[in-house]
This record gives C-alpha cells, structure tokens and sequence, in this order.
C-alpha cells in the first residue's frame, strides 16, 4: 500500500513538472483573458501593448512543480497568478494588495 502511495506521488509530481506553465505561456495567457469578447481593435491592441507589458513586469517564482506569478500593475498594485498543470489560477486576495516599493 505505501509503494502504490509513493508511486502515485512520484507520478504526480512528473505531471505537474511537465506542465508547469513558463512566463511566456503566463503572458499569453493574460492576453487571452483581456481579448475575450472583444473586437477586433482591442485585441490588436492588447497583442501589441498589454502582453508586452505584462512580460516587462512580471516576476515568475518557479517552484518546479508550479509557479507564481507576480505582475506589477498602475497604482502600487499586483496581480498574483498560480500556474500548474498548464492553467492559471488569480488569487483574488492579491488583486487589489500593494506592491512593497
């Protein structure tokens, strides 16, 4: 039973190593969130302004079997990402929290 257990885990972590989400999937990724349900201006300008931008101003912490996502919006303010398993997750808290100057 605790071979089964540890194998389950180790096959776990495998799969969360492989499709742990790289900064450009994350940038991506926030660009596709902004694009949806909008024309076709808009999208255009969020390919050649807001993916840019947020690939400037985001830090990735790497935790190999998953990362967080740090991007520095106007006012102070950060938006935190968790990726694992090729998905992003916001973390509704952090929205509106101040980045430390």
């Amino acid at each position: 039973m605790r071979n089964k257990f540890l194998i389950i885990i180790g096959l776990l972590s495998i799969v969360l190593f492989i499709t742990n989400p790289n900064q450009e999937d994350y940038s991506n990724w926030v660009g596709e969130q902004m694009k949806k349900d909008q024309n076709a201006l808009i999208e255009i300008g969020v390919d050649l302004a807001v993916v840019p931008y947020v690939k400037e101003n985001t830090t990735r912490d790497n935790w190999y079997l998953f990362s967080i996502y740090k991007t520095e919006i106007w006012d102070g303010k950060e938006v935190v990402a968790i990726g694992a398993f090729n998905q992003f997750i916001l973390d509704q808290k952090e929205v509106s929290g101040k980045v430390d100057e």
